[in-house]
């Protein structure tokens, strides 16, 4: 078994053998639970889209049934599902056949996307790239559709996207993984990023910062990570010392792990898709060190 393979099995993923995506928009042996999925165009070894369902009322089955629009005339909206402008690129430009594996997940939220995290820093292991259409990208040659909302339609913003000699972010390469998935999350060089050294979350300590954009972890007073996040690094770690004042669910895990302390690495010139790269990887480099998620992770 590949070490890859291997390494999910672990956890628990166990990824049944591939369906007709064709078939499994119609609900074709597709599990009526929460879980993962992967799908590629047949023929590839690479995957082209991971994701994860069960939020509610949601599962496999009904998220498959969100793809119905790429095999329509018109490129698919944004929603219902975010992968549906680009299968449908896919296929226009002649990959007709797509193929989608299941891993139903009968747990929590945070558990099942903490997993969805693993299986795609494994792909990006195992293979040196994420998978195609993953964190917003597009395929060269054809712009996304907007979202569907009522927001949109009253705005006037709403529209259906398709062949484009234009380029934009989301034409933009990903970025592979610059080190294997380490297990000392708490190190200065996890994952191959050049971490600085721990500050308190105070206030005071994050005003020091500039406006850059990067990744940051937040550790605990047990010296285990309570959250891995990407973005404006300043103004994220301002939100995340607010929410120890908020009576949430995350404000919850962060005050009971207090005081807090924080770990960034700068962004250099990142995409967004590309900190979000990273920011997967770290995360499934977590579950995979310590066999849970950070305790804030996932919860709001």
């Amino acid at each position: 078994m590949p070490a890859v393979e291997e390494a999910l099995e672990e956890l628990g993923i166990a990824w049944s053998g591939p369906v007709p995506l064709e078939d499994a928009v119609r609900g074709a042996g597709v599990p009526a639970l929460p879980g993962l999925y992967r799908i590629r165009r047949v023929g590839l070894t690479h995957w082209d889209y991971i994701g994860q369902t069960g939020v509610g009322w949601m599962n496999l089955r009904r998220r498959m049934a969100m793809l119905r629009g790429i095999y329509a005339e018109q490129m698919p909206y944004r929603d219902p599902h975010t992968a549906g402008p680009g299968l449908w690129a896919l296929r226009h430009r002649g990959d007709e056949l797509l193929e989608v594996s299941f891993c139903p997940v009968e747990a929590a939220t945070p558990w099942r996307k903490g997993l969805e995290a693993v299986a795609i820093a494994l792909h990006r292991q195992d293979h040196g790239r994420s998978p195609t259409l993953s964190f917003g990208r597009m395929p060269a040659g054809y712009r996304m559709s907007s979202g569907n909302n009522a927001r949109l339609v009253a705005a006037g913003r709403r529209f259906r996207g398709g062949p484009t000699d234009g380029l934009d972010d989301s034409h933009a390469p990903g970025v592979p993984p610059i080190a294997p998935l380490g297990d000392d999350v708490l190190s200065a060089n996890w994952c191959g990023h050049e971490w600085t050294d721990w500050s308190p979350l105070t206030t005071e300590a994050i005003q020091q910062l500039d406006t850059t954009s990067g990744l940051y972890r937040i550790r605990g007073r047990t010296d285990e990570l309570v959250y891995v996040g990407e973005g404006a690094i300043r103004a994220r770690l301002l939100a995340h010392a607010l929410k120890l004042q908020a009576a949430s669910a995350q404000g919850d895990a962060l005050r009971a792990n207090a005081p807090l302390a924080f770990s960034i690495v700068y962004g250099h010139d990142w995409l967004r898709h590309q900190r979000l790269e990273f920011e997967t990887d770290l995360i499934g480099a977590h579950v995979l060190a310590t066999r849970h998620v950070p305790a804030a992770q996932f919860i709001g």
